[in-house]
C-alpha cells in the first residue's frame, strides 16, 4: 500500500486513483459503508492549492470520487472545505510538530450544517489533519462527522510518517 500511495500522491500517477478506492471498499466493513444516512456527504480533505498545482492533480477529491462509486449509494462529493494556511508539508514533519500545528487551518462551507460529513484523506499519522478537519465540521454545524482514509501509519514510527 505504502508503494501505491506513493505513486499516486508523489509521482503522479492519478490512474491508481480507481484501484486505491476499490482496495479501500474491500477493507471498510460492509455494515459501516452500507449502513449511511442519506444526507451524507463526502468532502476530501482539501491540499493547499499549491500542492495541488505541483501535484497536478487533487489526490484526495480524485479518491472521493472515485470512493463515491464503489459505494452503493451514490453519495454526492463536495468542496465543503478548505485550507487557508501554507505549510511544510505534513509527510516532512515528525509526530511532534504535527500534533503541535494549529487547529484552525481549515474552513467550511455553510453546507456541511446539519449533514453527516465524511473526510476523506490519503494517510492519517497523527490525527493532526483530521482532527483540524473535523473541528472545523463540528464549528459549521454537521450533524456527524467520520473520517475514512486509505492509510494509517503504525503508530510504532515514532519520528516520521510512513512514506518518506
Amino acid at each position: 500500500m505504502r508503494e501505491l500511495i506513493q505513486l499516486w500522491k508523489f509521482r503522479g500517477q492519478s490512474q491508481l486513483t480507481p484501484l486505491l478506492a476499490a482496495l479501500f471498499e474491500s477493507a471498510a466493513p460492509f455494515e459501516y459503508t452500507r449502513s449511511l444516512p442519506e444526507s451524507a456527504v463526502l468532502v476530501p480533505v482539501p491540499t493547499q492549492w499549491r500542492r495541488q498545482i505541483r501535484r497536478g492533480f487533487d489526490h484526495t477529491w480524485l479518491l472521493a470520487e472515485a470512493l463515491r462509486w464503489q459505494l452503493p449509494d451514490k453519495y454526492e462529493v463536495k468542496p465543503w472545505m478548505q485550507n487557508t494556511r501554507y505549510q511544510t508539508p505534513q509527510h516532512q514533519l515528525n509526530r511532534r510538530t504535527r500534533i503541535q500545528r494549529g487547529a484552525d487551518r481549515f474552513v467550511v462551507h455553510r453546507g456541511v450544517a446539519g449533514r453527516h460529513i465524511i473526510l476523506i484523506d490519503d494517510v492519517m499519522t497523527t490525527g493532526s489533519t483530521v482532527r483540524s478537519a473535523a473541528a472545523a465540521c463540528a464549528k459549521g454545524g454537521a450533524e456527524s462527522i467520520s473520517v475514512w482514509c486509505l492509510a494509517r501509519t503504525p503508530p510504532e514510527d515514532k519520528t516520521t510518517d510512513a512514506l518518506r
